[in-house]
């Protein structure tokens, strides 16, 4: 049996899986993030689930799903995205350490839903596909002769931080998303980049401005429902929405030509999401004869696709798989 860790900003979701990819069971914790919270308290956390499941299985090793670049050979987070502290870490061999020395395995969570499209969902019959996650930010992973492609730096496929609705006059006053400071910095640099446009996130803020809300009381699902009620606000957002992320696949099959491109994210649950983009790319193609069609469709296995890629990567660390 393997304990596997999907490790976000707000929830630490952890699984009992077998190593077919079948989960046994799943459960979920606040993640240990808060202002007094640190890489020793975060890590705690996750031995102390280890503690308790030793008490009643043979846990064969550990796999993780988590944010920022990772170092899969020699386990060290880079980054750590939602969790900063976990910056330069090296989280494999501590968790090891401290869970009876038992093998560990770690990948980047969108290259682990990546995974998990290429091992048994929607991308097992394929040999080249992309992946977006759309949640705060935008998530990506670039699969390869059915190998996820990291880069020379870990950052392959970091669809967030791409270059959009950028001009030469916003250079002077650029500021470094990552060291962002205030909330204006944040969302002036986010406008920039391409989550400014294609995440739950941005959608919610635009959405909130013109309705003069608070922003952390807009959800995507709200959205949805008034634009389901005809609210022309949400509807003009959703589909630029669509059209933005229409065009990032646009691109990807440019600069990939993937057999698909898969789109994942909990707004990806919304029947008329992917329709949405569909609809948009389907136009797009028409720019070019090189591009016959674009095949987009839904990551398959919803909120577990971090844990089964986690798992698999684990396989595939330690020569369980080819």
């Amino acid at each position: 049996m393997y304990l596997v860790f999907d490790i976000g900003g707000t929830f630490v979701k952890y699984a009992l899986m077998t190593m077919d990819g079948r989960i046994v069971e799943k459960h979920k914790m606040p993640t240990k993030n808060k202002a007094e919270d640190n890489a020793d308290t975060f890590l705690a956390s996750l031995v102390a689930i280890y503690g308790q499941y030793k008490q009643k299985q043979q846990i064969e090793g550990i796999a993780l799903s988590l944010p920022g670049q990772i170092d899969v050979e020699n386990g060290i987070v880079y980054v750590g995205g939602a969790l900063p502290f976990l910056h330069e870490v090296h989280v494999a061999d501590i968790l090891s350490e401290k869970c009876d020395h038992i093998p560990v395995a770690m990948e980047n969570d969108a290259k682990c839903a990546a995974l998990a499209e290429v091992w048994m969902g929607n991308a097992k019959d394929c040999t080249n596909a992309c992946l977006m996650i759309i949640g705060t930010g935008v998530g990506g992973g670039i699969v390869i002769d059915r190998h996820v492609h990291r880069g020379n730096r870990m950052i392959a496929g970091e669809l967030s931080y791409m270059a959009d609705n950028l001009n030469r006059q916003d250079l002077e006053d650029l500021v470094n998303i990552d060291d962002a400071g205030t909330a204006k910095e944040r969302i002036r640099a986010g406008k920039m980049i391409l989550s400014g446009g294609c995440s739950v996130a941005a959608l919610c803020d635009k959405v909130a401005g013109k309705k003069n809300l608070d922003p952390d009381t807009v959800t995507g699902e709200l959205v949805y429902e008034w634009a389901q009620k005809g609210d022309p606000i949400a509807i003009d957002a959703l589909e630029d929405l669509y059209f933005n992320i229409a065009k990032q696949c646009y691109n990807l099959s440019l600069i990939i030509d993937p057999d698909v491109i898969l789109i994942g994210g909990g707004i990806s649950a919304q029947p008329a999401f992917l329709e949405g983009i569909r609809r948009y790319a389907d136009k797009l193609k028409n720019l070019t004869r090189l591009i016959k069609d674009i095949r987009i469709e839904n990551c398959k296995f919803g909120n577990d696709s971090n844990k089964i890629g986690a798992l698999y990567n684990y396989m595939l660390k330690y020569g369980l798989v080819e």
